[in-house]
């Protein structure tokens, strides 16, 4: 790992989170990556944890989260 990049336990990740920033959205599917800016992204619920991003139906990374069913904020 990195060593500018520190993990975060899941059960505190929505502390990361909060409703209504500019957040990046990352996603790889086929060997392709991508990146984009998504301005909602909020928490969902906090056990199980999960977190909700509005992404265009028409964005590339879109496709890349529909196809691999995961993506990084």
């Amino acid at each position: 790992m990195d060593k500018h990049i520190a993990q975060v336990a899941l059960e505190k990740a929505y502390r990361l989170i909060n409703h209504g920033p500019t957040v990046l959205v990352s996603a790889r599917h086929g060997g392709v990556d991508n990146v984009m800016a998504a301005a909602w992204a909020c928490a969902l619920d906090f056990s199980p944890p999960k977190l909700t991003v509005v992404l265009d139906k028409t964005a590339a990374t879109r496709a890349l989260v529909d196809g691999s069913g995961m993506f990084a904020i």
